[in-house]
């Protein structure tokens, strides 16, 4: 019986395989939310990194000039903290933001901003330089 014991484990096979995981592609982070009958939704692809963000109120662009929003929202490499506000109506709906990006020399800039939807419009879109304090504590 030892014998036959020791003759199965020998006759078994050990096989070892490595698999190495790719990332999705395409690749997108997305943030979402909804305030009354508005669902706001800021996609930011991670891969491919040729496409730009896209800001979309209600599965479609929001009228007005979202383009500087999409470029502010889409800085590649940068880390982004979101929020979202909901008046007490459900017709407004805000949304704020602080981006971290590393840059030469270990340096980190530091960008805060909000924009403002109302109506299936971008309303209200600002943003500024920011600091480390108000990218981890607002």
């Amino acid at each position: 019986m030892l014998l036959s014991m020791l003759l199965a484990v020998q006759a078994e096979e050990v096989v070892v395989r490595a698999i190495e995981l790719r990332p999705a592609n395409p690749w997108v982070e997305v943030s979402r939310a909804s305030c009354g009958r508005q669902r706001l939704e800021v996609r930011r692809p991670m891969r491919p990194l040729q496409t730009g963000s896209r800001v979309l109120l209600n599965g479609r662009t929001p009228r007005g000039d979202v383009s500087p929003l999409e470029l502010e929202l889409g800085e590649v490499g940068a880390a982004y903290r979101m929020s979202f506000q909901c008046s007490q109506n459900g017709e407004t709906m805000q949304l704020s933001w602080v981006s971290g990006l590393v840059g030469e020399g270990g340096q980190v800039r530091y960008r805060a901003g909000s924009a403002e939807f109302r109506r299936g419009a971008l309303v209200r879109s600002l943003s500024e330089e920011a600091d480390e304090e108000t990218f981890w504590y607002r």
